[in-house]
């Protein structure tokens, strides 16, 4: 009866602030779909123009090659920082000391506003008196220009995002390392495996949930990537580095046709659900066979003989 009695209890303090954060959250998508549907403009009136906006987005190629240009960032940024993250939560993973020291060295990047890691890339970037030109040229490899040319512009992007992030999934896969069970990889290794059957056969499959969780916070997070492009590149040479928000900033906020934004916000928030959509179903289905697996496994008999047979047949 007590427990019963506190869990209303912690319900009853939490519903306040989550009834507040559901109706902001559904008051503003509410509003944003309204105004989809409209002609808004900044200190003018809302008239209804049905679907006119989605018809222009869906026919404007710039909006769909910056959709492309994010699509191109998350896939890059998200599957580097996937593989880096597992390498060096793997060998984090192996250390007997240190272990502290390195967490909080790896929370640095985050901890520093994307601004200023904008405007610090942005000075290493400079194709005139950055220090990653003149290393480049004192190997004998000559300038980049990381900024001013296309291809190398939405690279810098993703190396930037690469550079600032991989710290966040390797933190997530470490905290996924320690919480692995010892008997199956000490069982396997006692029966001879290699590291590497142990990683992929082991590891890397009860890791799945915890990749899960770094895959789709990742790449939802680097689809709304803004100020990074702002500061750097600014979407340029032209708009061959800009991302999907910024240029719906550009049409919402400079341009004052809130309307036609809004219709964008919708559209990238269906692309959103989509994708994270196909992530999961694809971590439900990996764990579904990955359970019947274990099922089978648990049903072989792995005797070699009965003992009391063999007694009897004595």
């Amino acid at each position: 009866m007590r427990k019963k009695g506190s869990d209303s209890i912690k319900h009853i303090l939490v519903a306040p602030t989550l009834l507040f954060f559901v109706g902001i959250t559904i008051f503003l998508l509410l509003f944003n779909v309204i105004m989809s549907f409209s002609n808004m403009q900044l200190g003018g009136a809302i008239k209804f123009v049905g679907l006119d906006n989605y018809i222009s987005t869906s026919t404007n190629k710039i909006f769909w090659k910056t959709i492309y240009n994010t699509i191109r960032i998350v896939i890059i940024s998200v599957g580097a920082e996937y593989v880096l993250g597992m390498i060096l939560a793997y060998n984090i993973s192996k250390l007997m000391h240190g272990k502290k020291i390195i967490r909080v060295l790896m929370l640095l990047p985050m901890l520093m506003a994307p601004v200023v890691i904008a405007f610090m890339w942005k000075q290493i970037f400079n194709e005139s008196y950055g220090p990653l030109n003149y290393f480049l040229n004192l190997l004998g490899l000559g300038g980049i220009k990381w900024i001013s040319m296309s291809g190398y512009s939405i690279f810098s992007i993703i190396l930037v995002d690469i550079w600032e992030w991989t710290p966040f999934v390797t933190l997530i896969l470490l905290a996924g390392f320690q919480s692995l069970p010892k008997e199956p990889l000490e069982s396997a290794r006692v029966d001879g495996a290699s590291e590497w059957h142990i990683f992929w056969d082991h590891i890397f499959k009860m890791l799945l949930p915890a990749s899960g969780i770094a895959i789709t916070l990742r790449a939802i997070e680097t689809f709304k990537i803004f100020d990074t492009v702002y500061i750097i590149t600014a979407g340029g040479p032209g708009v061959s580095s800009m991302s999907a928000s910024m240029y719906t900033y550009q049409i919402g906020l400079r341009n004052f046709n809130l309307g036609k934004a809004a219709a964008m916000c919708i559209i990238m928030l269906i692309i959103v659900m989509f994708v994270f959509n196909l992530i999961t179903k694809f971590l439900v289905k990996r764990k579904q066979r990955l359970a019947q697996s274990h099922v089978a496994l648990d049903n072989i008999d792995f005797t070699l003989y009965d003992e009391e047979e063999e007694e009897e047949a004595l």
